[in-house]
């Protein structure tokens, strides 16, 4: 295989966190950010059940039923993932994503579109964050806030890019066929992935990634994690942030139309948005390993919080430069708590059974990205308006600082356990 002959190569890490990135690209840029494009159209043109015009709230339970839909898989692809590896899990994923944007586009009702991101949810799972944080914290010993930075970059950028794209192409293309092209590209990336990605270093590589064979094994079992405080801290945090991360991220392009935006500048201020967290996520990184995890978490939480904030007081005034600059704060703070967030799922327990934790995390943070997009649209329907929608997520993303405050993270001790690693 070509993999084998390349992860010969010392350098052979830098191959893999390229797939990484462009696997988070597709998924979450075709899933969140550049979907969101056809929001308006998609409510000018599907019907519920009773053949009546649907609802804002009605379109966003569709991510919804999605991040339910990748809880169901959450755990028990982590439990695989620790026991067969993250490639089957990858491959199976991508081939269920393109058969799905097939039928995506001949969607008539409302809850063909409940079907389709029912189907979402498994594809997040296997191709997304989970898989791709065990893969890179493999790999990546030194460097890991590096790597992960980079790797979580590339959700940031697929949504910052898909978004202005699809407009683009709905210039000359009606949006049904733009949502075709898109069950092709899954396939082109299940190719790279079934012959680049190799599953982890060789003994080579774990010399020249300054990692020992041992470390996959090092760490917490998963009954141990469970009584860590550390771990429920971090989840009830991440509840918080991914509320506020989808109620946001998923109304953003409605939310701007309803400011007077135009289509085309719509999706390109959305951007900003997914930008900012491209910023915070690559950031963050060098931050967490010069300044201290804990430190940096806070300081990119008070970010979050301001960019809340001044996207509340913009959902009032429409001031356009308000709105850019909030949405840019926003997904600058949101960045960096998100690749924090990975790298304590790391740091603080170990690898022996991040798969399981991973898991458990990403089960019960969507609790709060599953409620975010559905109650951000409801409360818009309910007054007309973003203002109250905001005003909440401003609250959820403080009850996230609080429980930031609460973690228990010794710097000093995780680069020291690394250094005897090394």
């Amino acid at each position: 295989m070509i993999s084998n002959s390349l992860n010969k190569n010392p350098n052979y890490r830098w191959v893999i966190l390229v797939i990484s990135f462009l696997l988070m690209m597709v998924v979450n840029g075709m899933t969140f950010g550049g979907p969101t494009v056809f929001d308006d159209l998609l409510l000018e043109n599907l019907k519920n059940a009773n053949g009546e015009t649907i609802s804002r709230a009605e379109l966003k339970l569709r991510e919804s039923i999605m991040i339910w839909s990748a809880a169901c898989f959450g755990f028990l692809s982590g439990t695989f993932a620790d026991k067969f590896g993250v490639k089957p899990i990858m491959l199976v994923g991508l081939l269920i994503f393109s058969v799905i944007y097939f039928f995506f586009a001949d969607v008539e009702t409302i809850n063909d579109i409940y079907l389709i991101y029912l189907g979402f949810g498994p594809c997040l799972i296997f191709v997304g964050s989970l898989t791709n944080v065990i893969l890179i914290s493999k790999w990546f010993t030194s460097n890991r806030a590096l790597g992960l930075g980079i790797m979580a970059a590339g959700s940031s950028i697929g949504s910052a890019f898909l978004t202005p794209f699809y407009a683009w192409l709905l210039n000359y293309m009606d949006w049904r066929s733009v949502i075709l092209f898109n069950a092709f590209i899954p396939l082109l990336m299940l190719i790279i992935v079934l012959f680049f990605l190799h599953e982890k270093p060789s003994n080579k590589n774990h010399s020249s990634n300054g990692g020992h064979n041992n470390l996959l094994m090092n760490g917490l079992l998963f009954k141990e994690a469970l009584k860590s405080k550390n771990l429920w801290f971090l989840i009830l945090m991440a509840m918080c942030i991914f509320y506020t991360m989808m109620g946001m991220t998923t109304n953003a392009f409605l939310f701007l139309r309803d400011s007077g935006f135009e289509r085309q500048v719509a999706s390109i201020s959305a951007t900003i948005l997914f930008m900012g967290s491209l910023t915070g996520k690559v950031t963050c990184g060098f931050f967490a390993e010069k300044f201290g995890r804990k430190r940096v978490l806070i300081c990119y939480f008070i970010g979050f919080i301001s960019g809340s904030i001044l996207l509340t007081i913009a959902a009032g005034t429409k001031d356009p430069y308000l709105i850019w600059f909030g949405l840019g704060i926003f997904g600058t703070g949101f960045g960096g708590i998100y690749t924090l967030k990975q790298l304590l799922s790391a740091d603080l327990f170990g690898l022996r059974s991040l798969g399981k934790i991973t898991g458990l995390i990403n089960l019960t943070d969507t609790i709060g990205s599953g409620l975010g997009p559905v109650m951000t649209a409801l409360f818009f329907d309910l007054t007309g308006n973003y203002q109250t929608s905001f005003f909440i997520i401003t609250c959820v993303t403080c009850m996230g600082l609080i429980f930031s405050f609460f973690l228990k993270v010794n710097d000093k001790e995780i680069e020291r356990s690394k250094s005897e690693i090394e």
